[in-house]
């Protein structure tokens, strides 16, 4: 050891403190060639072969947040303890074991004064722990901050729609949008291309994921953090707040052996719950369930789930065709993206398996659409799915205070969400009309005379309930223009079914018969009274 170590005590490697580790990300480990070892009441204990590198200190600083203490080894230690620390497993199985960063407390730098980018370092990582904590707090499920020329503009997504919360200095963007690369894994030197990556923090003792993804904009790099909460995102299909005929419609899809089944819909719709919800009751039978998906996220127990990793040519196609070897009754697939997913997904269901898959349409008959724009044959569609769920999600009425606004919904009105959906299955017609390629508007005809209802109808069951109201539904569906919209069979229209129980209920004295036409202009004042209250 030379003159100008001796004041640096050796790193004791036989006690690193993992939690240390976890907060120094392994690019910039590697870059540096440093490893934390522990945290202490004066800073962050750190190995390096150099403690004369001023330019180390700075970034471990700014990137941790932490005062850098160093603790001094041979560069040949340090690279080895970094190959033990960081090396070994697979990206994400290292990432799924590695200690979760705490963002529920501001963590270091209330005691004492202190110089450099320790210091400045801390300010920003309280910062972003104050705003990931605030928005998992509020039940976000997208954290927005958007730079404006005002300032930064932090808004929630909660429940669907999205608010603005606060508005920080446009001075803090360049530190701000750092630190988040730095949680997520990102190259912060790179701030012309959009980026993507994932993070993992803990806030109350739950360990939650996050999605960052990064888009450069005229006034600085926009970032959105998607909240992956299990405890929010693991829900049977009683909660997720189907009507009750819905609910029948999707169980009777699920009982199906082999087949294809799709939920569509727009990003943010629940479809991942959904399928989530399903697979689980499936589970439970007994069955050998995997999934391949991109990204997982959220770990299901009992279920094989598969990581699309394309970098190094796992494919969503890879990926099905080593599960077809691996004896599987149920496969779920994140996303059909294209025509070789979609080829191999169907030639699965058509062999004895049951696949459930994701696509993005507006509405049920549309996912046939969409499988024929991809490439695959309109005959082989029409053998293969038995059914699609097209669902939207519309916020809850506030249980507390019934829409009037309060403490427990903020003010709003509502507070959680439940689903809304057209189930569409599969019929002779259906399959004559999708094997002879009729046009779409055909095909949802087809859909209608074996008695699918609307996403309108299943939202109006609900209102009918009192669960949500006809703005709540107007936001996420059409109101049919037309009377010959609504599903033909009148009487089994589940809002009309739901609302014609609860009119007799409360007016008792209405005796003498009314026609459809009438009790649909009853029903539907009555809704629009009931909203309005």
């Amino acid at each position: 050891m030379t003159s100008s170590h001796a004041l640096v005590p050796p790193a004791d490697f036989t006690r690193v403190d993992p939690r240390a580790v976890a907060m120094l990300p392994e690019r910039w480990a590697r870059r540096h060639r440093v490893l934390p070892l522990a945290v202490e009441r004066d800073g962050l204990l750190v190995a390096t072969s150099d403690p004369l590198d001023l330019d180390a200190e700075r970034a471990v600083g700014f990137a941790t947040g932490h005062r850098v203490r160093w603790a001094v080894a041979p560069a040949e230690m340090v690279a080895e303890q970094i190959e033990r620390w960081y090396g070994e497993p697979p990206d994400e199985t290292r990432e799924a074991r590695r200690p979760p960063t705490e963002v529920e407390h501001l963590a270091f730098g209330a005691e004492g004064g202190g110089d450099g980018a320790g210091d400045a370092g801390a300010s920003v990582v309280q910062l972003v722990d104050q705003l990931l904590a605030d928005g998992i707090r509020s039940g976000a499920s997208d954290i927005h901050l958007e730079p404006e020329e005002q300032g930064i503009a932090v808004r929630h997504r909660v429940d669907g729609v999205l608010r603005q919360v606060q508005l920080l200095p446009r001075a803090v963007a360049p530190s701000l949008v750092s630190r988040i690369k730095i949680l997520s894994g990102l190259d912060i030197a790179d701030r012309l291309r959009p980026q993507d990556g994932r993070a993992r923090v803990a806030v109350a003792g739950a360990v939650i994921d996050l999605r960052v993804s990064t888009l450069p904009a005229s006034h600085g790099e926009k970032v959105v953090v998607r909240v992956l909460d299990g405890r929010a995102g693991l829900r049977t299909l009683d909660a997720i707040g189907f009507a009750e005929g819905d609910l029948r419609r999707i169980r009777g899809l699920l009982e199906q052996r082999e087949g294809l089944l799709l939920v569509t819909g727009p990003t943010g719709s629940g479809k991942t719950t959904t399928l989530y919800a399903a697979l689980r009751e499936i589970a439970a039978r007994g069955v050998n369930v995997v999934t391949v998906e991109d990204p997982i996220e959220y770990r299901l127990p009992g279920i094989v789930q598969v990581q699309v990793h394309e970098r190094a040519g796992l494919t969503f196609g890879a990926a099905l065709r080593s599960i077809m070897r691996q004896d599987p009754d149920v496969i779920l697939v994140g996303e059909i993206r294209d025509r070789e997913t979609a080829e191999i997904a169907i030639q699965a269901s058509l062999t004895g398996h049951l696949v459930l898959s994701t696509l993005h349409t507006n509405d049920a008959a549309s996912a046939v659409t969409r499988l024929i724009d991809i490439g695959v044959a309109g005959y082989k569609i029409a053998t293969a799915v038995k059914g699609v769920i097209a669902q939207r999600l519309v916020r809850r009425v506030c249980r507390e205070c019934t829409g009037s606004g309060c403490g427990a919904c903020a003010d709003v009105g509502y507070r959680g969400r439940l689903a809304i959906a057209e189930i569409l299955v599969a019929s002779a017609e259906f399959e004559r009309r999708v094997a002879s390629g009729a046009p779409t508007e055909a095909i949802a005809e087809a859909a209608r005379l074996a008695g699918c209802s609307a996403l309108w109808d299943s939202g109006m069951a609900l209102v009918a309930r009192g669960e949500t109201t006809i703005d709540e539904v107007r936001r996420v569906a059409a109101e049919p223009a037309r009377p010959e919209d609504q599903c033909p069979v009148v009487s089994e229209s589940p809002w009309i079914e739901e609302t014609g129980r609860a009119l007799v209920r409360t007016v008792p004295q209405v005796s003498e018969p009314l026609r459809l036409d009438q009790l649909d202009a009853v029903i539907l004042a009555l809704l629009r009274w009931r909203s309005g209250r």
